[in-house]
């Protein structure tokens, strides 16, 4: 008697879902993922006042639209005016940089303004709020 025996078949893994799974899962961490520096914005606290013989502070102001107002002009270019204020930092001009917001000027533009003059080296610096510092 002869018993006729079938053939095994051998079962192959595919891996192409597994590709496509860590495809996708690489997609959405390069998109959700944020490569910006994030780095400590120093600010002076406290609201001692200026020594009669202590050099005044600088005072930018800071628009709604992120304009800078130093010295009566008015820049967009934060390199520049860091150079202005560093300078006159290190002639003894001026004892530090107080950045006042405008009332229209919203949170982002202003730490925009501070983020920006930190980055560029400016210090020290201190926010002013309300109309506590002097307009130049």
């Amino acid at each position: 008697m002869h018993i006729e025996t079938l053939e095994r078949r051998t079962h192959s893994i595919s891996l192409t879902p597994l590709i496509d799974v860590v495809f996708i899962l690489l997609v959405f961490f390069m998109l959700a993922t944020s490569f910006t520096d994030w780095r400590p914005i120093t600010l002076a606290t406290g609201t001692s006042e200026a020594a009669p013989g202590e050099t005044p502070p600088a005072v930018v102001r800071v628009d709604a639209d992120g304009t800078l107002h130093y010295n009566g002009s008015a820049s967009r270019d934060t390199r520049s005016l860091a150079q202005t204020l560093n300078a006159a930092i290190e002639a003894g001009n001026v004892s530090a940089v107080i950045v006042q917001p405008e009332a229209e000027a919203t949170l982002d533009v202003t730490v925009g303004a501070l983020d920006a003059l930190a980055g560029a080296g400016v210090a020290p610096m201190s926010l002013a709020t309300g109309a506590k510092a002097d307009r130049p």
